[in-house]
């Protein structure tokens, strides 16, 4: 398994997560990282990106790896605006790819009483046009997205049928919602395209290792499943002055776990 370090880990009131993710990220150890942040969550925004330079400088700090790209949701309200926002979607699918990077992830959009129907149309959408272009989408569980249940990804597989659609298991917010993890690893083995590591107590994210998610569990479930993908780190603590010494404890913790 990779272990990556997302820009969401590094995320501080009136800094630039990037640039903290660079400045700290390979000092813990880390040589993959995720790319997120409000560039790549609003619309059209990612074309402000000048990739060619932010590889180069990713590269000459130690980060050699994007393991993923964030993107926005999609929208909820209507069929029509769902398939509108797959055009400008596809802008971060565009980057993924220029990034040499293999997975676009997202979450749900508003959670609405039919909010999965103008998910799925924007997903087939979606799914036509990333038809031999080399990427894979990672739906990403978060709580009150129209990504939450068990039952959403029934529903959208059900639907679905594509080998580049999978899910981003995020322990945190699986965790926050009460939905049995563990379960979706084994039921759906060969769509877990991406992990999010985080640590939780109740529906507060907390350092790695000194939360309630059964974190050796997870590697045992994986390990069952042959998963040899990310193991991507998120932290959104309240002390946001100690993420980079939280990046650090992750690294050596999550190193620790996979030795074991």
């Amino acid at each position: 398994m990779i272990l990556s370090c997302t820009t969401c880990a590094l995320r501080q009131p009136g800094k630039d997560e990037i640039e903290e993710t660079l400045r700290h990220a390979p000092g813990a150890g880390f040589t993959h990282w995720g790319l997120a942040g409000p560039l790549t969550w609003t619309r059209q925004a990612i074309k402000q990106i000048d990739i060619p330079n932010l590889l180069e400088r990713a590269n000459a700090a130690g980060l050699t790896h994007i393991t993923e790209v964030y993107a926005f949701s999609i929208p909820t309200d209507s069929v029509i605006e769902a398939e509108e926002a797959i055009d400008d979607l596809m802008l971060n699918v565009e980057a993924a790819i220029e990034l040499d990077c293999p997975l676009v992830v997202f979450s749900g959009g508003k959670r609405t009483e039919n909010g999965l129907v103008p998910t799925i149309a924007g997903l087939k959408k979606l799914s036509d046009l990333i038809k031999g272009l080399p990427i894979e989408i990672g739906l990403e569980p978060h709580l009150r997205s129209q990504f939450q249940e068990s039952s959403d990804f029934d529903t959208i597989f059900t639907k679905i049928d594509s080998p580049q659609i999978g899910i981003t298991i995020d322990t945190g917010h699986f965790h926050a919602a009460g939905v049995d993890w563990k379960a979706i690893i084994r039921q759906y083995a060969d769509k877990i395209y991406n992990i999010h590591l985080k640590d939780m107590v109740g529906a507060q994210s907390v350092p790695i290792g000194e939360g309630e998610v059964d974190l050796p569990g997870l590697i045992e479930e994986l390990r069952a499943i042959g998963y040899q993908r990310a193991l991507a780190l998120e932290l959104e603590v309240v002390d946001h002055q100690n993420l980079p010494q939280y990046v650090h404890q992750a690294y050596q913790y999550s190193t620790n776990l996979l030795r074991d």
